[in-house]
Protein backbone atom coordinates (compact mmCIF):
# COMPACT_ATOMS: atom_id res chain seq x y z
CA UNK A 1 0.00 0.00 0.00
CA UNK A 2 1.01 3.48 -0.68
CA UNK A 3 1.84 5.76 2.03
CA UNK A 4 2.30 9.71 2.35
CA UNK A 5 3.91 11.29 5.10
CA UNK A 6 2.52 14.32 6.66
CA UNK A 7 4.45 17.12 8.41
CA UNK A 8 2.38 19.43 10.26
CA UNK A 9 2.16 21.19 13.96
CA UNK A 10 0.79 19.04 16.49
CA UNK A 11 -1.32 22.86 17.47
CA UNK A 12 -3.14 22.58 14.34
CA UNK A 13 -5.44 20.10 15.01
CA UNK A 14 -8.17 21.11 12.69
CA UNK A 15 -6.18 20.98 9.74
CA UNK A 16 -5.05 17.34 11.04
CA UNK A 17 -8.86 16.76 11.00
CA UNK A 18 -9.19 18.17 7.34
CA UNK A 19 -6.37 16.12 5.75
CA UNK A 20 -7.67 12.80 7.62
CA UNK A 21 -10.89 13.41 6.12
CA UNK A 22 -9.30 13.68 2.34
CA UNK A 23 -7.49 10.64 3.10
CA UNK A 24 -10.75 8.43 4.28
CA UNK A 25 -11.64 6.12 2.07
CA UNK A 26 -8.47 6.11 0.02
CA UNK A 27 -6.30 3.37 -0.37
CA UNK A 28 -2.99 5.37 0.57
CA UNK A 29 -1.70 5.35 4.13
CA UNK A 30 -1.13 8.62 6.09
CA UNK A 31 1.72 8.87 8.08
CA UNK A 32 1.11 12.04 10.37
CA UNK A 33 4.38 13.34 12.12
CA UNK A 34 4.21 16.33 14.88
CA UNK A 35 7.49 18.03 14.88
CA UNK A 36 6.42 18.65 18.82
CA UNK A 37 6.50 14.50 19.09
CA UNK A 38 10.30 14.25 18.57
CA UNK A 39 11.27 16.53 21.72
CA UNK A 40 8.90 14.45 23.35
CA UNK A 41 10.61 11.35 22.69
CA UNK A 42 7.82 9.35 21.29
CA UNK A 43 9.10 10.06 17.49
CA UNK A 44 13.29 9.45 16.58
CA UNK A 45 15.01 11.03 13.43
CA UNK A 46 15.89 7.35 12.48
CA UNK A 47 12.46 6.96 12.66
CA UNK A 48 11.06 9.99 10.16
CA UNK A 49 13.83 9.46 7.87
CA UNK A 50 12.48 5.79 7.64
CA UNK A 51 8.75 6.94 7.01
CA UNK A 52 9.88 9.58 4.09
CA UNK A 53 11.27 6.85 2.27
CA UNK A 54 9.17 4.70 2.37
CA UNK A 55 6.66 6.73 1.51
CA UNK A 56 5.75 8.12 -2.29
CA UNK A 57 5.24 11.64 -1.52
CA UNK A 58 5.38 14.47 1.51
CA UNK A 59 2.72 17.02 2.39
CA UNK A 60 4.51 19.59 4.81
CA UNK A 61 1.49 22.02 5.90
CA UNK A 62 2.84 24.89 6.96
CA UNK A 63 1.02 27.55 9.39
CA UNK A 64 1.14 30.08 11.77
CA UNK A 65 2.24 26.99 14.42
CA UNK A 66 4.68 26.09 12.58
CA UNK A 67 5.83 29.63 12.13
CA UNK A 68 5.90 30.36 15.91
CA UNK A 69 7.77 27.58 17.30
CA UNK A 70 11.72 27.51 16.19
CA UNK A 71 12.56 23.97 16.57
CA UNK A 72 9.10 23.09 14.26
CA UNK A 73 10.29 25.17 11.58
CA UNK A 74 14.25 24.21 11.78
CA UNK A 75 12.82 20.83 11.19
CA UNK A 76 10.81 21.87 7.94
CA UNK A 77 14.23 22.38 6.28
CA UNK A 78 15.45 19.00 7.19
CA UNK A 79 12.56 17.10 6.21
CA UNK A 80 12.63 18.49 3.29
CA UNK A 81 16.25 17.86 2.84
CA UNK A 82 15.60 14.15 3.49
CA UNK A 83 12.33 13.94 0.86
CA UNK A 84 14.60 15.50 -1.62
CA UNK A 85 13.79 13.53 -4.89
CA UNK A 86 10.09 12.92 -3.89
CA UNK A 87 7.30 14.54 -4.44
CA UNK A 88 6.88 17.55 -1.73
CA UNK A 89 3.63 19.24 -1.24
CA UNK A 90 3.55 22.69 0.37
CA UNK A 91 0.27 23.29 1.70
CA UNK A 92 -0.45 26.60 3.32
CA UNK A 93 -3.90 27.47 4.33
CA UNK A 94 -5.49 30.76 2.38
CA UNK A 95 -7.23 32.33 6.31
CA UNK A 96 -3.09 32.77 7.02
CA UNK A 97 -1.79 34.52 3.38
CA UNK A 98 0.82 36.54 3.86
CA UNK A 99 1.61 35.54 7.33
CA UNK A 100 3.88 32.58 6.59
CA UNK A 101 7.69 32.68 5.82
CA UNK A 102 9.17 29.96 6.15
CA UNK A 103 11.28 28.71 3.45
CA UNK A 104 11.57 24.97 2.24
CA UNK A 105 14.83 24.17 -0.18
CA UNK A 106 13.01 21.50 -2.29
CA UNK A 107 9.41 21.07 -3.24
CA UNK A 108 7.51 20.00 -6.49
CA UNK A 109 4.27 21.43 -5.84
CA UNK A 110 2.45 24.64 -3.77
CA UNK A 111 -0.85 25.16 -2.94
CA UNK A 112 -2.39 27.55 -1.64
CA UNK A 113 -6.00 25.86 0.51
CA UNK A 114 -8.78 26.89 2.17
CA UNK A 115 -10.73 24.36 4.36
CA UNK A 116 -13.86 23.81 2.36
CA UNK A 117 -15.11 21.05 0.58
CA UNK A 118 -13.53 21.91 -2.65
CA UNK A 119 -10.59 22.01 -1.54
CA UNK A 120 -11.30 18.90 -0.08
CA UNK A 121 -12.14 16.76 -3.14
CA UNK A 122 -8.90 18.78 -4.93
CA UNK A 123 -6.72 16.81 -2.08
CA UNK A 124 -8.25 13.87 -2.19
CA UNK A 125 -7.58 13.66 -5.79
CA UNK A 126 -4.27 14.34 -5.14
CA UNK A 127 -3.93 11.74 -2.61
CA UNK A 128 -5.24 9.07 -4.42
CA UNK A 129 -2.88 9.53 -7.44
CA UNK A 130 -0.80 7.99 -5.69
CA UNK A 131 -2.41 5.01 -5.17
CA UNK A 132 -0.53 2.04 -6.80
CA UNK A 133 -2.77 -0.77 -5.98
CA UNK A 134 -3.58 -1.73 -9.35
CA UNK A 135 0.14 -2.35 -9.82
CA UNK A 136 0.66 -5.51 -8.36
CA UNK A 137 -2.38 -7.48 -9.74
CA UNK A 138 -1.62 -5.68 -13.23
CA UNK A 139 2.22 -6.87 -12.97
CA UNK A 140 0.71 -10.59 -11.70
CA UNK A 141 -1.95 -10.65 -14.67
CA UNK A 142 0.73 -9.56 -17.35
CA UNK A 143 3.40 -11.60 -15.67
CA UNK A 144 0.88 -14.79 -15.88
CA UNK A 145 -0.58 -14.10 -19.44
CA UNK A 146 2.97 -13.71 -20.80
CA UNK A 147 4.64 -16.90 -19.70
CA UNK A 148 1.15 -19.06 -20.77
CA UNK A 149 1.93 -17.75 -24.61
CA UNK A 150 5.98 -18.33 -24.35
CA UNK A 151 5.70 -21.90 -25.27
CA UNK A 152 3.50 -21.38 -28.03
CA UNK A 153 4.62 -17.73 -29.24
CA UNK A 154 7.44 -15.81 -27.81
CA UNK A 155 6.72 -13.12 -29.53
CA UNK A 156 2.98 -13.09 -29.35
CA UNK A 157 2.94 -13.21 -25.51
CA UNK A 158 5.57 -10.90 -25.46
CA UNK A 159 3.59 -8.42 -27.11
CA UNK A 160 0.43 -9.69 -25.54
CA UNK A 161 1.95 -8.80 -22.16
CA UNK A 162 2.69 -4.94 -23.12
CA UNK A 163 0.10 -4.74 -24.47
CA UNK A 164 -2.14 -5.48 -21.35
CA UNK A 165 0.20 -3.32 -19.30
CA UNK A 166 -0.37 0.02 -21.64
CA UNK A 167 -4.06 -0.80 -20.98
CA UNK A 168 -4.02 -0.02 -17.42
CA UNK A 169 -4.71 3.66 -16.65
CA UNK A 170 -1.93 5.36 -14.77
CA UNK A 171 -3.12 7.41 -12.13
CA UNK A 172 -0.34 9.60 -11.80
CA UNK A 173 -1.78 11.54 -15.21
CA UNK A 174 -4.87 12.11 -12.87
CA UNK A 175 -3.04 14.03 -10.79
CA UNK A 176 -3.67 18.03 -10.34
CA UNK A 177 -0.99 19.84 -12.25
CA UNK A 178 -1.27 23.31 -11.53
CA UNK A 179 0.29 25.94 -12.90
CA UNK A 180 4.02 25.27 -13.56
CA UNK A 181 6.18 28.69 -12.59
CA UNK A 182 9.74 29.66 -12.36
CA UNK A 183 10.61 31.99 -9.58
CA UNK A 184 12.66 35.20 -11.02
CA UNK A 185 14.14 35.97 -7.89
CA UNK A 186 16.21 31.93 -7.20
CA UNK A 187 15.12 30.37 -10.06
CA UNK A 188 13.39 27.23 -8.77
CA UNK A 189 10.56 25.58 -11.17
CA UNK A 190 7.43 23.98 -9.34
CA UNK A 191 3.71 24.29 -10.10
CA UNK A 192 0.89 26.65 -7.64
CA UNK A 193 -1.88 25.58 -6.94
CA UNK A 194 -3.90 28.55 -6.15
CA UNK A 195 -7.73 29.60 -5.50
CA UNK A 196 -9.30 31.25 -8.38
CA UNK A 197 -9.18 35.22 -8.60
CA UNK A 198 -5.42 35.15 -6.40
CA UNK A 199 -2.59 35.94 -8.92
CA UNK A 200 0.13 36.40 -6.43
CA UNK A 201 2.51 33.50 -4.17
CA UNK A 202 4.75 33.28 -2.36
CA UNK A 203 7.79 31.55 -3.39
CA UNK A 204 8.31 28.91 -0.63
CA UNK A 205 11.58 28.11 -1.27
CA UNK A 206 13.00 32.17 -0.80
CA UNK A 207 10.10 34.05 0.77
CA UNK A 208 9.76 36.59 -2.20
CA UNK A 209 6.35 37.12 -3.75
CA UNK A 210 5.78 36.78 -7.41
CA UNK A 211 2.39 37.19 -9.85
CA UNK A 212 1.28 34.56 -12.07
CA UNK A 213 1.56 35.69 -15.49
CA UNK A 214 -1.00 33.48 -17.58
Amino acid sequence: MAQIFVSHSGKDKDLRDFFSNAFAGTKVKVIFEEFEEIFRGKVTSEQIAKDIENSKAVFVILSQSVQNIPHTRDWVVWEAGVAKGRDIWIFEPYSQLGEISVATPYLRHYAIFDTNDSWLGYIKTIIESYDDSHVLPTVLATGRMGALLAERDKIGGAALGVLAGLLISDKSKERPAGIGVMCSDCSSSYNVHIPQGIDTFRCPVCNTYSKIEI
